[in-house]
Order: C-alpha cells, then structure tokens, then sequence
C-alpha cells in the first residue's frame, strides 16, 4: 500500500503544500487498517477524498459539499475508479444546522475520523463541530484543518468574510477546550450546553502547526502559519 505522501502526490493533494502531511501520517498510520467510516466536510473536485478512499482501505467515506457540481461530479468519476463504489456523497451547508442534522439522520453516528475542510469560516466551524462532535465514535477523532482563518489580520481571508463582528476565533476556542477551563463558555454559535458537553467529552484537543505560507491581500504581503486540530473524543 501507498504512503499517505505517496497518495498526496498521486491526487495533488494541498495538504503536503500547507505542511499538514506529516501531522497525518503519524496519527494515522497505525489506525489506517482499523477505520470503517470517515466523513469529509469539503469535497470541491474530490481529490481529498478519493486520497481518503484509497489510504483508508476499510472506510467507506462520507462526502459533504455546499456546491452540486463536486458530489456530481464524484459522482460521475465513481464508474472508472475502484475505490468510489465506498464513497458517498450529501449535499448541504455545513452552518446550517438542519443539514447537518438530516446528514445524521440519513448516514448515522460512529464516525472513526471527521475532517473539516470546508468554507473555514468561524460559523461554519462551530455549527458543524456542536451539531457532529456527538457523531465520533469514542477514541475518534474531528479535525479542523485550515485554522489560519482565524487570523484578524485578514477576515476576508477566502475572498468572503470568515470572521464576523463578535464571533469568538474558533483557535481561541479550542484551546479553551484543550485546557478545559472556563475562559470560553459559550460561543455566537455554540450554547454552554453544547460547549460543556464537547469539553467533557474531550481526551485530548491539540493544535498543530502546518507550514508558512504567504497571502497576498492588495496592499502587502502577509506571512501566517497553517494550523489544523486533532481533537480526541473520550
């Protein structure tokens, strides 16, 4: 079987561009053969997820976009790769929390791995970590990659706005949630009953450090590290 850096190069992956390639290799690596189910918020042309099909052997893995035109065209690419007959697709807004609940509803619980890799904005994130932290199976894990949205520097770091007026930086977030302390208790999109249920079901909530890379707003250029988060249910 492939590395998964082998597999990254094979899909041209932009997870060992943003430096995210090792942080994966070494918590997956010996969970690999033992995952049966994954979801991925974020599909755009299905690269990433095909990458999960093929490393993930075992997994069937669950596709969610905002965007028709990559569960169709997943769906188009299912009859010529061998790996997609354990891929599916749902169409829905991560910050909408009746798609994410009709998601649920649809596919079920136990997820073995969730990876954020969606719109990447503060909302987004938060609605879909309170409506799916529930979703992991104990010991799993819920990712959030591309946390670099969480600079101030930039807001409208996509090309729409990321951070809204009030909204607690889901970075800050998480290492309330890491420290399971009481500097955060609620969120514009998470309740207190919500948040102190993630806490208490939290093993373990790490931050890792990708790579830099350097964003281009009009007036300057602006070097900022990649993050992701490895969050560990109990």
């Amino acid at each position: 079987m492939q590395t998964l850096k082998e597999l990254t190069i094979k899909y041209d992956v932009d997870a060992l561009g943003l430096g995210y390639t090792d942080h994966y290799e070494e918590l997956f690596r010996d969970i690999r053969d033992d995952v049966t189910k994954i979801l991925e918020i974020g599909v755009e042309t299905g690269r990433s997820h095909r990458l999960w099909l093929e490393y993930f052997h075992n997994a069937n893995v669950y596709g969610f976009d905002i965007f028709k035109s990559g569960v169709d065209e997943l769906n188009k690419l299912q009859k010529d790769n061998p790996y997609l007959d354990r891929s599916i697709m749902f169409e829905g807004d991560q910050g909408n929390t009746d798609d994410l609940e009709r998601f649920l509803s649809l596919h079920g619980g136990d997820f073995d791995i969730i990876i954020d890799d969606g719109g990447h904005t503060m909302k987004q994130q938060q609605v879909s970590l309170g409506v799916l932290f529930n979703a992991v199976k104990p010991g799993g894990y819920y990712i959030i990659e591309d946390l670099h949205s969480c600079s101030g520097e930039w807001p409208t770091l996509y090309g729409y706005q990321v951070i809204n007026e009030g909204d607690t930086l889901t970075t800050d977030l998480l290492k309330s949630i890491e420290n399971k302390d009481n500097s955060i208790t609620e969120t514009n999109y998470l309740t207190k009953d919500i948040l102190d249920n993630i806490k208490n079901n939290v093993e373990s909530c790490k931050i890792k450090i990708g790579k830099d890379v350097y964003i281009n707003p009009k007036n300057y250029t602006y070097r900022w590290p990649t993050m992701l988060s490895f969050i560990k249910k109990k």
